[in-house]
């Protein structure tokens, strides 16, 4: 007879596009054309946010963010999935996005929301998306 099978539980789901109220991660800057430049290894969002300095609008124009999924307390959040993450890799392959990219170096990638339940398009659109923290 053998004893139970014990599997270690999966990851917290991380959003990378979080407020910076909920950001626990640095995930990159944003870089004058939009895009994010991504930081590994993983670096707390506090350090981040620590350096700040007084530039004019919401921090998240500058910085990526990343933090827990908050699931329901979420606008895009569907009943089962992240309605962004869907968007985004639906947008990606849309506009023929190569399907064997070379997807940037994320530090949350094992646990992110977006590649989790999209894959590879999802994790390719990601370096174009800046949060929108109106």
């Amino acid at each position: 007879m053998t004893g139970p099978v014990h599997r270690p539980a999966p990851p917290e789901r991380m959003c990378p596009s979080t407020p910076a109220a909920n950001a626990t991660v640095f995930l990159g800057m944003i870089t004058p054309a939009g895009r994010v430049a991504y930081v590994t290894p993983q670096v707390p969002a506090e350090v981040a946010l620590g350096t700040q300095t007084r530039e004019p609008g919401p921090v998240e124009s500058r910085f990526r963010l990343a933090g827990p999924c908050v699931t329901s307390s979420c606008g895009f959040w569907t009943g089962t999935n992240c309605g962004l993450g869907e968007r985004l890799a639906d947008s990606y392959r849309e506009t023929g996005g190569p399907a064997d990219v070379d997807l940037p170096r994320c530090a949350i990638r094992r646990s992110c929301r977006w590649y989790a339940e999209q894959g590879a398009p999802a994790c390719a659109a990601c370096a174009h998306v800046v949060t929108d923290a109106r």
